[in-house]
């Protein structure tokens, strides 16, 4: 394949992946709007599951495509729904309300980076010393952003952005992981509904055991509605994320750390004012210079997953 036709056959996936990358950004927001309105931690992640699923679901009807209940489509589904939504939700929700959103939404930069990491331990790529030194910069810009006093209003912020950063962990294993375990033949909007469906479903024992249980009450609040749009958006993006996984492989779809981070700054500064310090301007000097690093020519192997 020439250089143009690989150029073009990159371009729908490319237009999915802008889409999608500044769409979610929105959630950071969101997610904080919910949160500090008075939605429980556990409660909104379970109802992120069911709002996304839903709307999942309603799509996959729409089209004739149904989401399959065999065995290896339920330890898909609950795998990644447990490492696609219901532990990094669960992160992000506790750092939300303590926390600059805009500063939440920059930790989508360290996915490219990690995806990067877990494909050479997955075999899909090989170690390459640019990209190396990629790691290096990105692990460097992360480091500014959690220093007491350089980019955070407030130092006892730094822990709670540091656990939020656990979720481009789950984001950047389930993207690589997805490339072995997704049933072969799978579409992505019924994979999507069953993913969804499922972190709701492991959402139940843990609101049981913290006794943390919420329902809308019937007055729609700007947090029911961001809550709502949250889980919309998150259907959405894995939709489109599970697709471009599998026509052009996971470390492409990482690329999202590009342009998710300054949407999310973007939105926050929309919604709350949030406006960045010049030290989060040089943190995103170095996480971009690191993702172009780890990112270049790279053409990772895709392999197909089980069968039905």
């Amino acid at each position: 394949m020439n250089r143009a036709a690989q150029s073009s056959g990159h371009l729908v996936p490319l237009a999915m992946l802008l889409f999608g990358a500044s769409s979610y950004a929105m959630t950071f927001s969101l997610n904080r709007i919910a949160i500090t309105e008075g939605v429980p931690t556990f409660p909104f992640v379970f109802w992120q599951g069911v709002t996304a699923g839903a709307v999942a679901l309603i799509a996959g009807l729409a089209v004739g495509q149904r989401p399959k209940l065999s065995a290896v489509y339920l330890r898909f589904y609950f795998i990644f729904g447990f490492i696609g939504i219901a532990l990094p939700y669960t992160l992000l929700a506790l750092a939300a309300p303590r926390v600059p959103a805009g500063a939440v939404a920059l930790t989508l930069t360290l996915s490219p980076i990690l995806t990067y990491a877990f494909s050479i331990l997955f075999k899909i790529d090989t170690v390459r010393l640019l990209r190396v030194a990629g790691i290096m910069l990105g692990l460097a810009g992360i480091l500014v952003v959690l220093a007491p006093g350089a980019s955070l209003p407030e130092p006892g912020m730094a822990p709670w952005l540091l656990l939020a950063f656990g979720s481009p962990v789950c984001y950047a294993f389930g993207s690589v992981t997805v490339v072995f375990l997704r049933p072969a033949g799978s579409q992505p909007i019924p994979l999507t509904c069953g993913i969804a469906f499922a972190s709701a479903i492991l959402m139940l024992p843990v609101m049981a055991a913290a006794d943390s249980w919420w329902l809308f009450d019937g007055t729609m609040t700007d947090g029911d509605w961001s809550l709502l749009g949250g889980g919309a958006l998150t259907a959405c993006f894995f939709v489109l994320g599970l697709e471009i996984i599998r026509m052009v492989g996971p470390v492409f779809f990482s690329t999202n750390g590009y342009i998710g981070p300054l949407c999310g700054m973007g939105w926050a500064a929309l919604y709350f004012g949030e406006v960045p310090s010049p030290w989060i301007g040089l943190a995103v000097a170095l996480l971009f210079a690191g993702l172009f690093l780890v990112n270049r020519s790279s053409r990772p192997m895709i392999r197909a997953g089980p069968g039905p």
